[in-house]
């Protein structure tokens, strides 16, 4: 558990004591280092290099930074503003409420839980942005790190390129979803999404639906098309419902497509599938694909909470 006390300083008003607003005068930015709980920042907050700032029930009017190897953590918090994390910067918001955008750039990446973000999230070169029961109200795009949403909602795009891996469970994508180029593929499961899929040039695992060889997933429903083109992935795509067309080409080797419901055009019985089920990689649960970026965001959590319970009240 968490314990937060107060450790706020505003570059202008000097401090914020616990328990009271500070001025609302435009333009203010108050720096945090420690721990804090029922307070209103009147403008940015920003987390120096190297700091930690943990706060519980507070309201920030202007956005949320987080510069260099430092961390934020968020308990029932409301940020009006954009949350943005610079390298090597970790964020980590639970039951919490973002009214703007989520930018990562070289973060060590985001924790996301039971919040609602109105606006875009954009991860680059970064190392993972975690989403679990969460709503986005825009779309959630990633360049060159990790992805994982579960049981969430996404009201537009899901787009990602040149992912580690892409994994998506039980959640709703309101349009369209792309991912590409992810060098340990990606795992879909029991999922929906209202527009069309393409999962293209993507390595090792690609699981759509299927309950192997990853267990413990399960048939998707497509709205629209979903392609399967150029993976050298081992692929399963298998028990959906597509209302669209079904498309396969250019993979290597092929993929096993079996049992879907597809209500247009299915092709992929062009191509020449892993036959049977004693051929199929044997893997353990889809749990044990997330095991390691938890036990990650778990201890950059703990080191931040420990450093900010550390730096106490700092009122200066």
């Amino acid at each position: 558990m968490r314990y937060r006390n107060i450790a706020v300083t505003t570059a202008v008003t000097g401090l914020v004591a616990l328990g009271f607003a500070a001025p609302s005068q435009a333009g203010l930015t108050t720096f945090c280092d420690g721990v804090a709980s029922d307070v209103s920042v009147p403008g940015d907050l920003v987390v120096r290099s190297g700091d930690s700032c943990e706060l519980t029930n507070v309201t920030i009017d202007g956005n949320a930074i987080v510069r260099a190897d430092a961390d934020l953590l968020l308990d029932n918090a409301t940020v009006n503003g954009t949350v943005r994390v610079r390298d090597n910067g970790f964020a980590d918001v639970i039951g919490s409420e973002v009214t703007g955008n989520v930018r990562l750039a070289t973060a060590y990446g985001a924790y996301v839980e039971d919040t609602s973000v109105g606006g875009n999230v954009n991860a680059t070169d970064s190392g993972f942005f975690y989403s679990v029961g969460s709503t986005h109200s825009r779309n959630i795009s990633s360049t060159n790190g990790e992805t994982f949403l579960e049981s969430g909602w996404v009201s537009r795009n899901l787009t990602t390129e040149g992912d580690a891996l892409t994994d998506v469970y039980d959640t709703v994508v309101e349009r369209n979803v792309s991912v590409s180029g992810a060098s340990q593929g990606s795992v879909f499961c029991l999922s929906e999404v209202d527009g069309d899929a393409s999962f293209s040039g993507n390595g090792d695992i690609l699981q759509v639906g299927a309950t192997a060889p990853l267990s413990g997933c399960g048939f998707n429903v497509f709205g629209g098309n979903l392609s399967i083109t150029d993976n050298t992935a081992e692929s399963y795509v298998s028990g959906n419902v597509v209302r669209g067309d079904l498309t396969c080409s250019g993979n290597d080797p092929a993929p096993v497509a079996e049992n879907n419901r597809v209500r247009g055009t299915e092709d992929c019985g062009a191509e020449s599938a892993i036959s049977t089920m004693s051929q199929r990689r044997t893997m353990g649960p889809a749990e044990e694909r997330k095991a390691e970026v938890k036990a990650d965001i778990e201890a950059r959590s703990d080191a931040g909470s420990d450093a900010a319970e550390d730096a106490g009240h700092a009122f200066r």
